[in-house]
Parts: C-alpha cells; sequence; structure tokens
C-alpha cells in the first residue's frame, strides 16, 4: 500500500432532520487500499457514500481529497445516447483512447501532404509530434483497446451477440451490469462502489474479484457478499448505530476482532459493575455508622466515576427457526429425464435426481439458465418438457421467490401475516417483532418497504407455513450481513430438506450437502459444499485438458510415423504434396516423434515451416491493424470474425513455432 493519501476525514456527521445518521466518522483512504464498508441495512453506509461524492452535505467535520485525484462512482455514470450499442457505450469510455487515435489519423494525413511534405521543419516537427503521441497511444493501451473492452463486457456476463444490442432495450440488471462495466473501463485513484455483485451470477462476481485485487486504484465497497469482501479488501470499515470502527484484514478477520473487542469490552463492562456493586454494598453497611464519613466520601466519588457502557450486540433476527408441521418420506422427490423449455427455446434436459430427507442441495448455473423455471415445473406452476417429477408421501413444500411477486403492495404488514394463518394481532406482533418490524412498522403497506424489508416479511411468511421441503431461489437477497447468518443458523437446524438457488457462496459453503451445476442445458452433480465444487470442478477441467493434450499428441505421433513413410505426403518421395497447415517436422524433436535423419527433408521442412512462420505474422498483423480500427466496429458480424480469426491465427503461429523449434532440434 503507498502512503499517497487519496482522502480523509474528521469527525463527520451526518443528520436527516432530527435523526443523527452517524457521528464522529474518522478515517484515512491511502493509495491502491481496498476497503469494505460493512453494517446492518439502515446503518447509513449509502448515505456515507453520498457525502464522499457531495451528493449529501455534513452537519458537521471536514473531508478532504488530494488534489487530482479522480473518483468513480456508479451511480455517477451517465445513461449512453438512445440507440449506442452496448459495445459502443463501453468504449466511449476510452475517450482519452479514441481522442488519441483521432488525432494520430490526423498527423498521419498531415504527414502526406504536400505542403507538409514541401516544408522540411513542418514534416520534423509534425513527426516528432506522431511519434510521442504513438508512443503514449501504446503506453496507454490503445492498440488493445476493443480487446480490453470485450474483455470486461464479457467478464460481467455479455455474450458477444449482447455487444450489438441497443442499450436501451437491455434489462435493468443488464443496464447496471453495462454502467458496471463503464466504470471499471476508466482509470480511477477510488471506485467507489454500492453493492456491486447484486445482478451478478457466480462466475462474473468471480471474475470481477479477480479484477479489483488487481485494480491500480483504491477501491471502497459497500456489500454484503461476505466471500467477495474476503478476496478483495484488505481492511474493513463497520458502521453501525452512527460510529464507524476500522478492522485491518479482510471479513473474515474482521468477524474474529470484532468478537474479541466485543468479548473484552463484556468482560471489562461487568468488573466494572462488580466494582460498583462492592462500593455500593459498602455505602449501604456504612452510611449511617462509625464509618459514615469513609461511606459518603465513597458515594461522592462513585457519582463522579466514568462508568463503562454495557457492550451493545448487533441487531439481528431472533429465535429464528423454521419447524415442520410433519416430517417427510427418507425419500423426499424422484426426477427422472426431467426437461424444460419456452416456446423455440430449450432450458435443459436429462434431469436425473433422487433427493432424500435431510438433505440441503444447491443449484448454481448462469442467470437465465433455468435453474427458477425448474422450480415453477416442482411446483406446479410450469408444466416439464418432458419426464418425470414423483414427491414421496407427506412432502409439503413452500417457496421463497426472488422477485417475491405474491406479495401484495397494498397489504400492511398485519394484514399479509394473518393471511397466513389465523391469529390476533398480538400474536402477528410478536412474530413480526421477531423479524425486527416492530412499534407502527406494522402498519406500514407492502408497497413502502426496502428490499431488506420485503425479504425478511416472505421469510416470516415462510415461518408460518410449517413447511417440510422448502425451495428457496436467492433468499440472501437484500439481506444484510446479520441476517444472513441468523438465516444460515435457522437453516442449518432445519430439520426438512432444502432446495437453494443462491449466488452467495459463503451461504453455500455453509449449507450445501450437493450442487447441481447447470450449464449448456445440463446438470452436473458434485457432492460437498461450494467450495468441494469448485476443487471438484477444477481437477475435472485439469483432467479433461491433459486427456486432450495426451489425444493430440498421439495423433501428432501418427500423423509423424505416416509423414516418414515412403510415399506418403510431406516425404521425400512425394515432393509435390501441399505443404499447407499440415505440420512440416511430422513430429520431430520435442513432439517425441522420429527425428529427420535426411539432411534434404530436414532442410525442405526448415524451409516450409519459416515460411509458414512468414504467412502467418503477416496475416496476423493484418489483422491486428484491423481490430485498432474504428470502423472494423461499425459491423458487430465482421468485428466477431475478425476476433475469431486473430485468436485462431495466433494459436496457428504458436503452433508453427513450436514445429520449427522441433525441427531445428532435430537437426
Amino acid at each position: 500500500m503507498s502512503n499517497r493519501i487519496i482522502t480523509q476525514s474528521k469527525n463527520l456527521a451526518l443528520n436527516y432532520g432530527a435523526r443523527r445518521v452517524f457521528e464522529n466518522v474518522t478515517f484515512i483512504i491511502h493509495e491502491g487500499d481496498k476497503v469494505g464498508l460493512v453494517g446492518p441495512n439502515g446503518a447509513g453506509k449509502t448515505s456515507l457514500f453520498r457525502v464522499l461524492t457531495g451528493s449529501e452535505e455534513p452537519a458537521e467535520g471536514v473531508l478532504s481529497w488530494t488534489q487530482g485525484v479522480r473518483v468513480g462512482y456508479l451511480q455517477q455514470v451517465r445513461t449512453p445516447p438512445a440507440g449506442q450499442t452496448v459495445f459502443a457505450a463501453a468504449l466511449e469510455e476510452l475517450a482519452d483512447i479514441l481522442a488519441m487515435r483521432a488525432e494520430i489519423s490526423r498527423l498521419e494525413q498531415a504527414m502526406e501532404h504536400p505542403d507538409t511534405l514541401a516544408d522540411e521543419k513542418v514534416l520534423e516537427q509534425v513527426m516528432a509530434e506522431y511519434a510521442d503521441l504513438l508512443h503514449r497511444y501504446e503506453e496507454g493501451g490503445g492498440y488493445g483497446a476493443e480487446a480490453k473492452v470485450r474483455s470486461v463486457l464479457r467478464g460481467l456476463g455479455f455474450t458477444e451477440d449482447d455487444f450489438n444490442l441497443p442499450a436501451e432495450v437491455l434489462s435493468g440488471g443488464q443496464k447496471t451490469r453495462l454502467a458496471l462495466a463503464r466504470l471499471l473501463l476508466r482509470p480511477y485513484d477510488l471506485l467507489m462502489l454500492d453493492e456491486p455483485t447484486n445482478h451478478l451470477d457466480i462466475g462474473a462476481t468471480e471474475w470481477l474479484e479477480d479484477y479489483l485485487r488487481d485494480y491500480r486504484g483504491a477501491v471502497l465497497v459497500i456489500s454484503h457478499d461476505r466471500y467477495f469482501l474476503d478476496k478483495i479488501c484488505g481492511r474493513i470499515f463497520h458502521l453501525e448505530r452512527g460510529c464507524l470502527d476500522m478492522y485491518p484484514g479482510n471479513y473474515s478477520r474482521f468477524l474474529q476482532l470484532r468478537d474479541e473487542a466485543l468479548l473484552a469490552q463484556k468482560r471489562a463492562f461487568a468488573k466494572d459493575q462488580a466494582e460498583i456493586a462492592r462500593i455500593e454494598e459498602y455505602i449501604r453497611r456504612n452510611k449511617a455508622g462509625v464509618n459514615a464519613k469513609q461511606a459518603r466520601g465513597r458515594e461522592t466519588r462513585l457519582a463522579r466515576r466514568e462508568r463503562i457502557a454495557q457492550p451493545v450486540e448487533s441487531m439481528s433476527l431472533q429465535d429464528l427457526k423454521f419447524v415442520p408441521q410433519t416430517s417427510s418420506s427418507e425419500q423426499v422427490l424422484v426426477l427422472r429425464d426431467l426437461a424444460a423449455a419456452y416456446p423455440g427455446r430449450p432450458l435443459f434436459a436429462g434431469l436425473d435426481l433422487t433427493v432424500r430427507r435431510g438433505e440441503c442441495i444447491a443449484i448454481l448455473g448462469k442467470n437465465g439458465a433455468g435453474k427458477t423455471s425448474l422450480f415453477r415445473i416442482l411446483l406446479g406452476e410450469l408444466p416439464p418438457a418432458g419426464g418425470d417429477i414423483v414427491f414421496g408421501l407427506r412432502v409439503k413444500p413452500a417457496y421463497y421467490a426472488q422477485e417475491q411477486e405474491h406479495l401484495n403492495d397494498n397489504d400492511t404488514l398485519l394484514e399479509a401475516i394473518r393471511a397466513m394463518r389465523p391469529m390476533t394481532e398480538e400474536q402477528a406482533r410478536t412474530l413480526l417483532g421477531r423479524f425486527l418490524f416492530r412499534g407502527d412498522d406494522v402498519f406500514k403497506t407492502v408497497g413502502v418497504l426496502s428490499g431488506g424489508e420485503k425479504s425478511r416479511l416472505v421469510l416470516a411468511q415462510l415461518f408460518l407455513t410449517g413447511a417440510n421441503l422448502l425451495l428457496l431461489d436467492e433468499p440472501t437477497n437484500n439481506l444484510d450481513i446479520g441476517a444472513k447468518e441468523a438465516l444460515e443458523e435457522a437453516l442449518a437446524d432445519f430439520p426438512g430438506t432444502l432446495l437453494v438457488i443462491s449466488h452467495d457462496r459463503f451461504f453455500l459453503d455453509r449449507l450445501a450437502d450437493r450442487v447441481l451445476e447447470l450449464a449448456d442445458g445440463h446438470f452436473t452433480q458434485y457432492l460437498g459444499n461450494y467450495s468441494d465444487y469448485r476443487s471438484k470442478k477444477a481437477e475435472r477441467e485439469a483432467a479433461e485438458k491433459e486427456a486432450a493434450q495426451r489425444a493430440a499428441g498421439a495423433k501428432a505421433r501418427t500423423n509423424a510415423e505416416t509423414s516418414d513413410r515412403p510415399g506418403m505426403p510431406g516425404n521425400a518421395g512425394n515432393q509435390g504434396a501441399s505443404s499447407g497447415a499440415a505440420s512440416p517436422t511430422g513430429g520431430a524433436g520435442k513432439s517425441g516423434g522420429p527425428k529427420l535423419t535426411n539432411p534434404w527433408k530436414r532442410e525442405q521442412a526448415l524451409k516450409e515451416a519459416e515460411s509458414r512462420i512468414a504467412r502467418l505474422e503477416e496475416r496476423l498483423q493484418s489483422l491486428s491493424e484491423a481490430l485498432a480500427d474504428e470502423s472494423t466496429y461499425r459491423d458487430g458480424e465482421q468485428a466477431r470474425r475478425t476476433q475469431e480469426e486473430y485468436e485462431q491465427v495466433r494459436q496457428e503461429l504458436t503452433d508453427a513455432y513450436t514445429e520449427w523449434e522441433a525441427v531445428v532440434e532435430s537437426m
């Protein structure tokens, strides 16, 4: 971490009317810092961001910035103009690169102009400007600008087909991802991100983690994704009850240090209370006796004594338990060759699954792969495209919907709860209190609730179902970390069965017994939790890669043996054969095939290899220039074909160099 300070605050305070949001907020953010800002919903995290960006004026305190620092904040990214494509909207963020590109083109035209050519001094000056600009363009990554844009867009879940879509037709989640992509493309000294993993699937979240870890600027991020905070953060700011505390390390380290600090506070408070009780007992016993003077003196000192405040633990869901009304059979659900599809669009096929009582099965896959559709088929809301579904005896399912579409915006919280089961108002208030709805909160209508409040209301409704099979679609979305932890505890103790769609990897690590990954229309099963799934998937991919390499090696050796036989292509006995893309070495040298012993044949193979390398390098240079040309991207299909050919030629060139080295080693 650099010592250069990006921003610092001293005793910041913010009020909303008579309510104080926070006070005495003091911190420093250095260059390259990666800081997580955490705390319960409503603690003031986003309000602090608004103070930092100047959208809110602090009631007290001082906020200062180092001169010239560049700060990026997602809410400040402007909406792309109507008709602009996704790719163009993202590329627009590299305005400095595009400006240099236009200036380079102008200087090139100037160098070719007759008036410039006629004046040696002018030509020399233009050429010097051109050389300097070209150097800065190359240093700034100008030649790779489009490749960088493609990389960021793909990383955040956009496909090549999405690149040419008008930005205004994107869904809300896609627009948020596009805004995030545009933010990431600019070189800021400080990035401020408020829940950046919302609307990202696991693959995109992991890409973002890698990107932010390597990001040269500082990052200040609000997030409830504990896995994400563990991966990228070197410090944690904890904002709760108006106070900001700072901890070194990632989120897991913060939990450890916070618990240790809370324990120390509890011990200090208990010791202080015991001392106060001892003094009070002395005063009570001696106030009217021979030691009355000493007792009065101690009473005076006790009144002036600075007392240790009682530690206050974080407020979270209380006594959350899901209790089934009945126990299901051992075999809860059997799926045989299950398939799902929308008209003209297959989702998945061939799902065979047996679910047993007490299991927690996590379902992973990209957004739109068909995970929620699977739940809707199991609930009878959608017909399957094929296959069989058999529920066991006494199975009672309940569904937590990600979009919470079953809620009626006009219902009060009391009405929403009492509609689930007959109960008195007092009983409903008591239940809602356990989900942190207190006092007049119970008379709020559903339509005015925040996302986190709606999630807690749905959990309260789920609590009342008495179901023994819970189908949970992103149950931790909108919950703060304390609520997530309480929900995890409740589900860990749940004696029934769980099917869970979630992008919360911390949550999945705690609960999952099996992972079903949906990709390319098929499910793959992994035993264990999320970390086990990651490990086993990596092992499987490594094994598949090794098998592919062995197969390629075997094919190369076969080709080498064939090419050395008389009368076969590439042999001296068949000099008219085309040298094209076939290996000129026949797998010699490094490939492990037989060495070329015929001097004429070795010389011929070397010439063919060098000729092939020259052709490929020339073509690669041509494609590189095309990719650097702005006009290439006016036609999305042409841009895609050019990029694909570039990757193919680059791979062929790598192979050609390998073959050339093999020939050289055989000589």
